[in-house]
């Protein structure tokens, strides 16, 4: 079981123009609603293009606060080459979470092959490995902040009907695969 730190959750996705970290975000919010919990997806944007590292923002809490999140409780990085691009913990709060998206375990932060699980159930668009609800599911199981059925059920509602089959298997076997890891 994973410790819950405080009421209210702080999450900061950082990934790629075209990842989907706002629909990551989103997604999660509603899953949190599904509930009854209060939840923001808070999106950022600018001047992105695709490729272009991207933030996107989400809060569940029972009171929620109307401002920007400076800091987070997770940092989930959809594309493990930013880490080595800029200072992803600059992100995080004093004992955050990190969740990344990359074969390179570290000290630091939890890794997760998400591209990978990508691939291997054809979650393909343009050409690149959509890894969103991958990374989204592994937030969930870390934090126990939405459980898996709201996510399936969120996911139900957000995704196209001809790949709703396929995130669903992605979501299942990464919520699997991190609730088997040994997290302190």
């Amino acid at each position: 079981m994973y410790v819950i730190r405080n009421a209210m959750y702080e999450v900061i996705f950082l990934g790629r123009g075209g990842q989907g970290a706002v629909t990551a975000v989103q997604l999660l919010a509603h899953a949190a609603a599904l509930e009854g919990k209060k939840a923001q997806a808070l999106p950022e944007f600018g001047a992105e293009r695709r490729g272009a590292i991207v933030k996107a923002y989400l809060r569940i809490g029972e009171v929620l606060l109307h401002s920007s999140i400076k800091k987070a409780d997770y940092v989930i990085v959809l594309d493990g080459r930013i880490i080595d691009q800029i200072d992803v913990k600059q992100y995080g709060k004093e004992g955050a979470t990190y969740i990344v998206n990359t074969k390179n375990p570290a000290d630091w932060y939890i890794s997760i092959d998400a591209t990978s699980i990508a691939l291997k159930h054809g979650l393909v668009v343009a050409g690149w490995p959509v890894v969103n609800l991958i990374m989204a599911a592994a937030f969930a199981a870390v934090s126990g902040a939405v459980s898996l059925e709201s996510l399936l059920k969120a996911t139900a509602e957000y995704v196209p009907k001809r790949y709703l089959e396929a995130n669903i298997k992605a979501i299942v076997e990464t919520y699997d695969i991190v609730k088997k890891l040994k997290i302190s």
